[in-house]
């Protein structure tokens, strides 16, 4: 959001767009006959690159916040990134993800599910047009998968939604979806839960960075649905909304799940 409020100028190459990287999905695939389903999961999943050499955190949870995996529901709960990953050169992602033993207080007595490190080679890419593609890690104890994009001349899109009407009484699915690649980052998934929403009325994003190929739109989807006392579900929505890509300034847009409103706002900035 560095360049957000500064005047809008046309979304070309070279006109503070650049290529980046967008991660879909971090997912433990297969795990070995030393571990069972259900795990207890924590650790971080990160990426450098060449803005600051800096961790941008895609996964955090520490050893009393873990993330419970199922064989049916192996997806990393991705919080990040912070700020768009661009691809100057060479990004590294880093996986350290950890087991927790049930049975123990210890984390010495934790197993490792993954350690390891990959870079990918932006450079050597010579095609005009933004691909996905899927990294396997095959260890002694799990096989996990990283899905990521090379998302050609783009800028970054700040995602942020809060209650503009009534309450949070609505469970959600919220997802953004660059047109030109055509796979959804999920922003929220509350699971069938109703959304959190703090003292503001802002609601709680699980990710709110996004990136957007210049000249492609941005969709922005939700799956809502309304909560009675009971938690039985009543109003339902399934709507998507898209905007197309600017350098600068912010976009809005309202949803109404029976008697609440979701306002989101995009706020769209250039990398440099």
């Amino acid at each position: 959001m560095r360049y957000t409020d500064v005047p809008v100028l046309p979304v070309t190459g070279g006109s503070g767009s650049g290529d980046t990287m967008e991660v879909f999905f971090v997912k433990v695939t297969q795990i070995t006959s030393d571990l069972q389903w259900p795990l207890d999961v924590y650790g971080i999943v990160a990426v450098r690159d060449s803005l600051d050499r800096k961790r941008n955190y895609l996964f955090s949870r520490g050893r009393d916040n873990c993330q419970t995996l199922t064989s049916q529901d192996s997806l990393l709960q991705l919080t990040g990134p912070s700020r768009a990953i661009v691809l100057w050169d060479e990004p590294v992602f880093e996986i350290d993800l950890k087991v927790k033993d049930k049975g123990s207080s210890l984390s010495e007595d934790d197993k490792i599910l993954c350690l390891d490190f990959f870079g990918y080679n932006n450079i050597s890419y010579r095609g005009s047009l933004s691909y996905t593609r899927t990294k396997v890690l095959s260890s002694k104890h799990s096989t996990v998968e990283v899905r990521y994009a090379h998302v050609m001349r783009s800028v970054e899109a700040t995602i942020t939604a809060r209650i503009s009407k009534g309450s949070g009484n609505f469970s959600a699915r919220l997802t953004a979806c660059n047109t030109n690649i055509g796979e959804d980052v999920v922003l929220l998934d509350t699971r069938g839960k109703e959304v959190f929403v703090n003292e503001d009325g802002e609601v709680t994003l699980q990710r709110r960075v996004v990136v957007v190929e210049e000249r492609a739109e941005l969709i922005l989807g939700i799956k809502a649905e309304q909560l009675g006392d009971a938690g039985e579900s009543s109003t339902k929505l399934e709507k998507k909304f898209g905007f197309v890509a600017k350098s600068a300034r912010r976009n809005e847009v309202y949803f109404h799940i029976g008697s609440s409103s979701l306002h989101m706002v995009v706020a769209w900035s250039v990398l440099i």
